[in-house]
């Protein structure tokens, strides 16, 4: 720390970021696992759980009495509370924390679990979740046979931040993502054809993924514009494939990482989840006016502190991952994250594309309108195979850093070369 203090005699004028001294994480991933099979429903979420966890123990070289950190985001009956997983595991936990249900916590669990190891609150943390839908196990339990999962949104007073008010009548995610959606077309002139090109290409993906759902099913841009507007402009393959399945990945310092034997992937910066009024809607990025945000094009800054904290630029990563539910979360985070301008999305993807051929490969799991919605977590694991290299035919060359970054702001950096 530097010697500026936290108070400065009641004038208001605390210091400046610059003033402060920003400690670097001492946390990487050492080992990941999913359950069995992605999809598959019959199985309840604790079984789930115990696939995927077992399955990371083993791909780390690590016994479940080297686990004395969790942190979870996904809590009953949906998934697994920490307490209940600890009993039945048989863990001896140092240090847990659950956040809210949701998708948008995936940077935040793992920060969580990279601070918790920086600071010596536990040895080895497990981020773990697991999730069961309407369409498959959730269906034997009461709360949850109806298509929100009886955890929606929506029902919050007011609405929930999806772009949408529910005091209105609209409902949830697809409705929220629709409007997004539509006012993007809107302003910045966007169309069908240009949208088709990130289902099309993240379903590409999806058929060099075994765990992905849709792995044998085609997707050209043609059948893409055959099929009916479900939600505004959105079509089916523009929103998520709901899956029962779980994700586990462990992480622990560098110094613990280097007696396991495995490839070491970083964690070499983090960027939480910002809050404001230009930073409530779940699926637009600044400046699109939807709920309570203002209209203006977002203009991007030069770097964000999870490339400074990381000592990486923009330029330097290899590839780019986000949360993608509905399609055009795709083009929110590009602009979000200054790959283009405000408007020029659509364009860059229908022109440069998200492949492997791309300046800047996006999603390479098939993501969540492909792989399967993993809550970001799959994103996470197929960052850390690609820096690995074991991601197969689906391989970013020479990877090296890789940035998960979402519209509304939350960041991490993962590394496979230690920064100083």
């Amino acid at each position: 720390m530097t010697n500026a203090t936290f108070c400065d005699g009641g004038s208001g004028n605390g210091p400046t970021r610059e003033e402060l001294h920003v400690v670097k994480p001492n946390a990487c991933v050492v080992g990941l696992g999913t359950s069995e099979q992605i999809g598959a429903p019959g199985r309840s979420p604790l079984r789930l759980q115990f696939e995927s966890f077992r399955a990371a123990l083993r791909d780390a070289n690590l016994d479940k009495a080297d686990i004395n950190g969790l942190v979870t985001a996904w809590g009953a009956p949906r998934g697994v509370d920490y307490d209940e997983f600890a009993v039945a595991a048989g863990l001896d936990l140092t240090w847990v924390s659950q956040l809210w249900t949701h998708g948008r916590w995936t940077a935040t669990t793992v920060q969580q679990a990279a601070m918790a190891v920086t600071m010596g609150l536990a040895d080895v943390v497990a981020v773990i979740n697991s999730s069961v839908s309407a369409t498959g196990y959730a269906r034997e339990l009461t709360p949850m046979k109806n298509p929100l999962g009886g955890m929606d949104e929506s029902l919050r007073d007011g609405g929930g931040p999806y772009a949408n008010w529910t005091l209105h009548g609209s409902q949830g995610a697809g409705a929220g993502a629709a409007l997004a959606t539509q006012q993007y077309m809107d302003r910045y002139g966007a169309t069908s054809a240009d949208l088709a090109a990130i289902p099309v290409t993240l379903r590409q993906f999806a058929h060099q993924n075994p765990l992905a759902v849709l792995r044998d099913e085609d997707l050209t841009v043609e059948q893409y514009l055959e099929q009916p507007e479900l939600l505004g402009p959105l079509r089916q393959a523009d929103i998520c494939q709901m899956v029962d399945s779980s994700t586990c990945l462990l992480v622990t310092t560098e110094e613990r990482a280097a007696d396991l034997g495995r490839p070491v992937v970083h964690i070499a910066g983090m960027q939480g989840i910002p809050s404001s009024r230009d930073n409530f809607s779940f699926f637009s990025r600044p400046g699109m006016g939807a709920g309570m945000s203002a209209s203006y094009d977002y203009v991007a800054p030069a770097t964000f502190p999870v490339l400074e904290m990381a000592g990486i630029a923009r330029d330097d990563l290899d590839g780019f991952y986000t949360y993608d539910p509905f399609s055009h979360l795709v083009w929110m985070g590009l602009e979000r994250w200054g790959f283009c301008a405000a408007g020029e999305a659509a364009d860059y993807c229908r022109e440069k594309g998200i492949g492997l051929d791309s300046p800047l490969p996006m999603n390479t799991s098939g993501g969540s309108l492909a792989e399967g919605h993993l809550y970001g977590y799959g994103h996470m694991l197929e960052m850390v195979r690609q820096l690995r290299g074991e991601a197969g035919v689906r391989q970013i060359g020479g990877a090296k850093s890789l940035q998960w970054g979402t519209p509304w702001g939350d960041s991490l950096v993962f590394t496979n070369e230690k920064v100083s």
